[in-house]
């Protein structure tokens, strides 16, 4: 009975998707005057899957929304109905690696043996980055991952191309989904697992939930390397032996602590001077002596401190308090790594400063901001998606001029002082152990 009553519920939920796609069907067809059929034809996917098998290439079901609601509800299965693939309203999408369609060449000729328009797109350096397939019913979308193995991630490159291709598969796209591929996105790679979605058998990735979540949190923001070519053309003179060894030394420190905060699920970004060297040279500012992340407060986890000391990183200092201005300091060796924490006000966030000797407290000020991905010296990181609007909070119109002298509580525009701890509180608050 249970059963019975759950089926019916997702019919219904199915069937008023359907209405929907239907009401938008016909609001496009009164305003364009070629006419196609908007609605999924299983038969296109048995023949690309079947094409996959054929030319031993795997194709991963990549769609998040079809995923989500057959892992909800994969009990449910009604011989000859289909329940989760025909209702897609847009393209279902699915992914192969550049690799694949590289060394496979017959795959995409077989498609196109089968009945299937195959239009491909590609970046401007020639790499392979979408490819639509039209038959029968909407189309199939192929998104093209390249497998990065020093960083370990998969690489979605944006949808572009010549308009008239791009004019011919937005019509099918909905806002939501043109948001998604027309910009980069990046993946944490994922292993797989075969089931069988309204009698097809399919390949989807082995975790369902976090691929879900890593989907809507893929938004990928290359270096500018000629933004990072010129600024070492005018300002870099050449290093000192000291700094490339810091360089080194910072880079293996931030490795290490992203890999503790993965283990530990804590997302974090690149901030301060860190994010400064990233963003105008695509590299570690040799001369700031640290490293500086972000984490929000709210991803704070006691296993922190002692997940850090455990892997050979002394905890130096620690200023302020969960509920205000937490900042942390862990040194490994002669670096120091600085992790500061940000509140959210409002429209705005911030982070806290302390300074030991007289309890004053500081605020600094960063417009809001949201979360992407990026590679920074063969690391998979995230920085504020904001990038230059964090960066001129933090360091003014002027970031792009080098500056080697830097007082923390006064030099940043967005620092404002922000009253004092009560001696009171300074056993707690203010905890310096070098």
């Amino acid at each position: 009975m249970i059963k019975k009553k759950k089926l019916a519920l997702i019919l219904g939920i199915v069937f008023g998707f359907v209405l929907l796609d239907q009401l938008y069907l016909h609001f496009w067809l009164s305003s364009n005057s070629t006419n196609f059929k908007r609605s999924l034809d299983i038969d296109d996917v048995r023949q690309l899957i079947q094409a996959s098998k054929d030319a031993k290439v795997t194709t991963i079901l990549f769609d998040p929304v079809i995923l989500e609601a057959w892992h909800g509800n994969s009990d449910v299965a009604v011989p000859g109905v289909c329940i989760f693939l025909c209702h897609v309203i847009g393209p279902l999408t699915f992914a192969v690696t550049s690799a694949q369609l590289r060394d496979k060449p017959a795959f995409l000729s077989r498609l196109a043996q089968l009945g299937f328009t195959v239009t491909l797109f590609s970046t401007s350096d020639g790499k392979r980055s979408h490819v639509f397939l039209f038959r029968y019913g909407s189309p199939l979308h192929l998104t093209v991952l390249d497998v990065n193995s020093a960083a370990g991630y998969l690489r979605q490159y944006a949808l572009t191309g010549p308009p008239h291709n791009m004019a011919q598969v937005k019509q099918y796209i909905t806002k939501d989904a043109w948001d998604q591929i027309k910009v980069d996105r990046a993946y944490e790679r994922l292993t797989t697992k075969d089931v069988k979605i309204d009698g097809v058998e399919l390949t989807v990735p082995s975790d369902i939930y976090t691929f879900v979540k890593d989907y809507r949190d893929a938004h990928f923001i290359p270096c500018n390397e000629s933004r990072a070519t010129f600024y070492n053309l005018k300002h870099m003179k050449g290093e000192t032996p000291e700094e490339t060894r810091f360089k080194h030394k910072a880079w293996k420190l931030l490795g290490k602590a992203k890999t503790i905060l993965d283990q530990l699920k804590v997302p974090f970004w690149l901030s301060s001077g860190t994010l400064l060297g990233y963003y105008r040279q695509c590299d570690i500012i040799s001369w700031s002596m640290d490293v500086d992340i972000g984490i929000f407060i709210e991803d704070y986890t006691y296993r922190l401190i002692p997940e850090f000391e455990n892997r050979g990183l002394r905890l130096t200092h620690k200023f302020g308090k969960l509920s205000d201005s937490l900042e942390l300091s862990f040194k490994e060796e002669d670096i120091k790594l600085d992790i500061f924490f940000f509140y959210t006000e409002g429209a705005t966030m911030w982070n806290g400063g302390t300074q030991a000797k007289t309890g004053k407290k500081f605020k600094y000020i960063f417009p809001a901001f949201t979360l992407c991905w990026t590679e920074f010296l063969d690391l998979k990181v995230r920085i504020p998606c904001q990038t230059e609007e964090y960066i001129r909070a933090n360091y003014g119109p002027a970031w792009f001029t080098p500056v080697r002298q830097w007082d923390w509580k006064s030099s940043p525009p967005n620092v404002i002082e922000n009253g004092e701890w009560p001696e009171a509180q300074w056993s707690d608050v203010i905890v310096v152990k070098e």
